[in-house]
């Protein structure tokens, strides 16, 4: 060592939570931070990095609370380096704003004790988004540490350049080069070298690992590995010095000029294409909860707390924090990847639940307060004779939480006391003009509530599931309706056409023919292009693992249009259409072999699936619901085009991707998504809105088919390894009933043959939905008709509207999804004093002109936008 130039960092990787349990995992964990506590205080050159997060950190100081001093001590003198997240993330499945406060939180903890490493290290994350580099950029982080992602021949030492040009150094190397692997079984596992012996080889392997070609002239030996604790006799190595990676960064600037770059998403590579790609599909419960809870809490929980209490003592911060840490705990990559054993993932499932919890309470309660502000008063007894004899239940408020209008039907929840509950509902705004309305179903509930005042109120009501026509739901505001129990004609002919002989429903936008192989064919008006065959599922074969989807060989692959359906019409009008076609499924019961093949034997499925076209949408809405009693195979959702494209859309965290349809792959083409994917030419444009089902392959056929994967099923942690199953993954096999969303929105290109900002806008409505809640007759301060703030140029989308972190400001956060500069202009009817422009840090970079209500600013290509708003900023005074 002493003739050549080395760096020796220290760590190890601490997976939260994987192959076993959280507390199984806390015990091993505490263990290695213990001995490496013990031996930062034995060796004062001693230097140890704490897998870059601070989670493990909270866990193990939680049991020994007696070592906070110490380990304080080792961070101020930068020998325990911590941060800069709290948990090590997947980026690909979780919204971006969760990456965000991620890292938010990562460094509020590391501040407690010293401050954060400065370097963005996600060794084991899936790939990587293009947005990262902007990300932690924003952070003041200039350096990033990665093991996967990149394609082979990459260099050690490069220029990732993100999605807006935003540029950080990085350093890709395994986090494990001092370890012994039995490769050949794992029967003894990884461990780390426990002899200045095994450690020389291991350096002489490292100097002959031509993988990872260095430009920068040093040997980076990373002492770390999977769960493993430092050498028992490290001190005998014979390592000169104990460094950090900031010092391999140092090393790497200064021959900055001579690195290649590398841009947008990093998702190539052996690693992640063949063997990881398919986590985006492993155990699709886990993703939907994700996207329920990620949704409770961004676009209704914390927006309608700030827009009810402001940046005052009473924002409920701490309840909106706990939200965040409950939801955050379960973005850990093998976490919400869906490939840690079965008691992880009931945890997860918990973790959701509370996090919602407190998400849907604040929602409700936050909402009643702003219902209480708005002036009702038009709702009022009229001399009709059908309005309600007490005035409770006489208005209700619709709450649109994007910074845009909206004018398309919404489903509500309308409840009343079961004694007094209606046959029909009339619905009418505060001009008098009838909103069309439509009752898709009502139950009665019997239920237990408290408030502020009393509890354990017992109540039977009957709830109404109702379509409504709500006419322009105003940007980022509140809409007012009163309520009566008649139903009247509307002075609104329906815009909606139904034939129940013809299977057909159409509107101004569309028109729907339902197949009886079970398929749609949607005509486009704007265009007259007509799409067949649409919504057809295919089933195969899943020999693969958790990680990764491996087709069985000369299987036998099934599709639903061989199936025998029946189709029958719900709901026809006038608001919305409602048709219901269900058939039942013969499938294999599971693979045979080691995914060599399929069992003769056959098990009942069953596929029934409500699809929905409101009379004001271009919109295909679908709820499937299956039940799924076959081991072992992948269901998707199949839409043929017949647009044949070299890209396709997506949209990722905090950005609108245009990939390659194609990738010189041999095991598949999968791709992830947030809320949707689309593909298009100049002339026609089909996009699939989904929830929670992050993955979608554009098929290499020759019908331009995008496919979204609905249901993946294995029983084993790595095939590799393992012939058959592993018990306590079994839960991965995705038995049971599962219900799915997901929509079909026809468009028209934009002139640049892209997808127009109106798609991206329906996707957000689409995924999110809206709030509404019922109240009473009273005048309030706010009108009945309230749009607190829109984007009124500039094709901005809103991310999150928050309480910043210093509990100074209100703070919202936007991000520009086109690739050129913009000209913005926001529209603010709020109590606001000063409008500051922030970076995801939340340090103020400069005060913005506020005219008239009005900020105009410029937004980069692709660049991700804060905004913080000094004032009351509260519409309750």
């Amino acid at each position: 060592m002493e003739n050549k130039k080395y760096y020796t960092v220290c760590s190890s990787h601490m997976d939260r939570e994987w192959y076993a349990s959280f507390e199984e995992t806390r015990i091993y964990t505490d263990a290695i931070i213990n001995r490496v506590l013990d031996r930062l205080a034995r060796y004062p050159e001693y230097v140890y990095m704490l897998d870059g997060q601070t989670s493990v950190l909270e866990d193990f100081l939680e049991i020994y609370p007696e070592r906070e001093a110490e380990i304080a001590r080792f961070v101020r003198e930068e020998r325990l380096l911590i941060g800069p997240w709290f948990i090590q993330p997947d980026e690909c499945i979780p919204d971006g704003e969760s990456m965000v406060r991620n890292l938010l939180l990562g460094e509020r903890i590391s501040m407690r004790y010293g401050t954060p490493m400065k370097v963005g290290y996600v060794p084991d994350t899936f790939g990587h988004v293009s947005q990262l580099p902007q990300i932690f950029r924003q952070f003041g982080i200039p350096h990033v540490f990665l093991m996967r992602g990149c394609p082979e021949g990459t260099p050690r030492d490069f220029i990732w350049s993100g999605a807006d040009g935003s540029r950080v150094l990085v350093i890709r190397y395994p986090y494990g080069t001092g370890g012994q692997m039995d490769g050949s079984n794992m029967r003894h596992g990884i461990r780390q070298d426990q002899t200045a012996e095994e450690f020389r080889k291991s350096l002489e392997s490292i100097d002959q690992f031509n993988d990872f070609p260095a430009i920068a002239p040093y040997k980076l030996v990373a002492i770390s590995g999977d769960m493993l604790p430092p050498p028992k006799h490290l001190e005998t190595f014979g390592i000169p010095s104990f460094d950090r990676l900031s010092d391999c960064f140092a090393e790497n600037e200064k021959v900055r000029d001579q690195l290649p770059v590398m841009t947008g998403e990093l998702r190539g590579g052996y690693d992640v294409i063949y063997n990881l790609q398919d986590t985006v599909a492993s155990r699709i419960y886990l993703k939907q909860e994700n996207q329920k809870a990620q949704n409770a809490v961004i676009r209704f929980a914390e927006p309608l707390c700030a827009l009810a209490y402001g940046a005052t003592d009473r924002y409920p911060a701490g309840f909106m924090d706990k939200a965040w840490r409950y939801l955050l705990e379960n973005h850990t990559h093998d976490g919400i990847c869906g490939c840690s054993n079965d008691d992880v993932h009931r945890e997860m499932m918990t973790r959701f639940r509370k996090s919602l919890n407190i998400s849907e309470t604040y929602t409700k309660i936050a909402l009643n307060a702003i219902a209480a502000a708005v002036d009702t008063g038009f709702t009022g007894p009229s001399d009709m004779g059908n309005h309600w004899d007490t005035e409770d239940y006489a208005a209700l408020i619709v709450y649109n939480p994007h910074p845009y209008p909206a004018e398309e039907a919404v489903r509500v929840k309308i409840l009343y006391p079961s004694e007094k509950a209606p046959v029909s509902l009339r619905v009418s705004d505060s001009e008098g003009n009838d909103c069309p309305c439509q009752i898709l179903s009502a139950a009665d509930r019997e239920w237990i509530r408290s408030d502020f005042e009393s509890v354990q109120h017992f109540a039977k009501d009957t709830v109404y599931d109702v379509a409504l026509q709500t006419g322009t739901l105003p940007p980022f505001g509140v809409k007012a309706f009163r309520l009566d129990k008649a139903g009247v004609p509307s002075a609104r002919s329906s815009a909606l056409m139904i034939s129940e002989e013809l299977r057909t429903v159409e509107n101004q936008w569309i028109r729907l023919t339902v197949e009886e192989n079970g398929t749609l064919t949607i005509m486009e008006k704007a265009s007259g292009r007509i799409y067949r065959d649409l919504n057809y599922f295919a089933e195969e074969g899943d020999g693969g693992d958790t990680y990764a989807f491996r087709p069985i060989p000369d299987s036998v692959s099934h599709d639903s249009r061989d199936l025998q359906w029946e189709i029958s019409f719900m709901q026809t009008g006038p608001v919305a259409a409602v048709c219901k076609l269900k058939a039942d499924w013969m499938l294999p019961v599971e693979m045979t072999g080691r995914g060599t093949g399929r069992s003769t034997e056959t098990v009942f499925n069953s596929i029934e699936y409500e699809l929905t076209v409101y009379a004001d949408s271009p919109v295909v809405h679908i709820r499937l619901d299956m039940q799924n009693r076959s081991r072992d195979h992948r269901i998707r959702a199949c839409f043929p085009t017949q647009i044949l494209t070299d890209h396709v859309w997506a949209d990722g965290q905090f950005s609108l991707e245009l990939r390659d349809a194609f990738r010189e792959i041999n095991r598949g083409n999968t791709q992830p998504q947030q809320t949707f994917s689309a593909v298009c030419d100049e002339a026609n444009g089909m996009a699939v809105f989904v929830k929670g089902l992050h993955q979608y392959e554009y098929l290499n056929d020759s019908n331009g088919t995008l496919a979204i994967t609905l249901l993946r099923g294995q029983g084993v942690l790595y095939r590799v390894f393992f012939e058959r199953y592993n018990e306590e993954f079994s839960e991965c096999q995705c038995l049971g009933e599962h219900r799915m969303e997901y929509a079909l929105c026809p468009f028209v290109p934009d002139s640049n043959a892209s997808v127009p900002d109106a798609v991206l806008r329906r996707a957000a409505l689409f995924n999110s939905g809206i709030a509404a809640a019922q109240t009473s007759t009273h005048h309030g301060t706010i009108a009945p008709v309230s749009g607190f703030m829109e984007v009124e140029k500039g094709g901005l989308q809103l991310t999150s509207v928050k309480l910043s972190e210093d509990r100074r400001r209100i703070v919202a956060r936007f991000y520009h999804p086109r690739a050129e500069k913009t000209q913005v202009q926001l529209r603010l009817a709020l109590s606001v004093d000063r409008v500051v422009r922030m970076n995801l840090h939340e340090d103020v970079l400069e005060t913005l002109p506020l005219n008239d209500g009005r900020v105009i600013l410029e937004a980069g290509p692709c660049e991700i936008v804060t905004l913080g708003f000094d004032g009351p900023f509260s519409p309750i005074v």
